[in-house]
């Protein structure tokens, strides 16, 4: 028979079952840890879960757990889908605006004795440097897409976006002078295989 004179007193077992209740099932709430925070042994911990009918609380607790932890794996899922689909988008529009003229501002100072200033606008082709910058900011927002549908991939091992972007990326990095040329727009028929 247990020594009462050794027995956890009552406040410290109601303060655990609360515990118990509001954490089974996390990770500050593994037995383990209860017994640690209050300065018990495990078996006291799963007694007074015994006690306040709470010895299912850590299955209990570990359902919630899970629940709580797909929902936010779907929700990180859908936030990703998001960035990649906004970068996609904003990679189309560069390639959309890469053989756009390029605006240059210079500031003009007037000759007269007031020393003002007006802005001159020339429009020009790019140049090599802008299809560089544009060629680099495709690239960028194309790799970060495709990394993010390799994220994709590695949480629900669904491949088949990432084989298109995969391609859509090697694409981009051993011929870069392929974008903006229309000559190879057309999409392939139905009775070609994609892949």
């Amino acid at each position: 028979m247990p020594n009462p004179q050794n027995r956890t007193p009552d406040h410290i077992r109601a303060e655990v079952a609360d515990y118990i209740r509001a954490h089974a099932g996390t990770p500050e709430g593994s037995v383990r840890a209860i017994a640690r925070r209050f300065g018990i042994g495990k078996t006291t911990v799963g007694v007074i879960a015994d006690e306040h009918g709470l010895g299912d609380a850590w299955l209990e607790g570990a359902e919630q757990t899970a629940a709580a932890t797909e929902a936010r794996r779907v929700h990180l899922g859908r936030q990703r889908a998001l960035l990649q689909e906004d970068l996609l988008d904003s990679a189309a529009d560069l390639v959309d605006r890469i053989h756009d003229e390029v605006v240059h501002l210079n500031v003009v100072k007037d000759g007269g004795e007031d020393g003002g200033e007006h802005v001159e606008h020339t429009v020009l082709p790019p140049g090599p440097a802008d299809y560089r910058a544009m060629s680099a900011a495709i690239a960028t927002f194309s790799k970060a897409a495709v990394d993010l549908a390799k994220l994709d991939n590695d949480t629900s091992r669904t491949d088949a976006s990432v084989g298109l972007l995969d391609r859509f990326w090697e694409a981009l990095v051993n011929d870069p002078e392929t974008i903006g040329d229309d000559e190879d727009d057309e999409a392939p028929t139905p009775s070609e295989p994609v892949e």
